[in-house]
């Protein structure tokens, strides 16, 4: 068996460092742990299932764009923080008729579950 070229060793290189990078880019799923377990990065946006950022996590960024939240999390979400700006949507209607709240960075709430936390289907960059 021939060895394989340096440019195909390359191009091998290159489409699995691009796997990588999506895999890394996507919106980290739902985990069971509190605050300081979050997958929290700059920019986030961070819903627990519980008061007081425990129970189930997840983080969601703008760059992501429009995201449904996950089944943990759809209308439960007990407590969140903002480090960024982005829109919760409670949808009435699929696709026309929804409920929203702007969010903005540094925008917390300890518990949230009794207020719009408990309608949260998904997120976005704007409402």
């Amino acid at each position: 068996m021939k060895p394989a070229s340096w440019s195909a060793r390359i191009a091998a290189a290159a489409g699995v460092a691009g796997v990588v990078m999506v895999a890394i880019a996507g919106p980290a799923p739902a985990g069971t742990t509190g605050e300081k377990g979050a997958n929290r990065g700059p920019g986030d946006i961070c819903l627990w299932s519980g008061k007081d950022y425990t129970g189930s996590s997840w983080c969601w960024n703008p760059g992501n764009g429009y995201v449904d939240v996950p089944p943990a999390l759809h209308d439960n979400v007990g407590s969140f923080k903002a480090d960024a700006d982005g829109c919760f949507i409670n949808w009435i209607h699929v696709p026309d008729r929804k409920e929203t709240r702007v969010v903005r960075k540094g925008d917390y709430r300890k518990v949230y579950k009794n207020d719009f936390g408990g309608k949260i289907d998904a997120v976005a960059p704007r409402c």
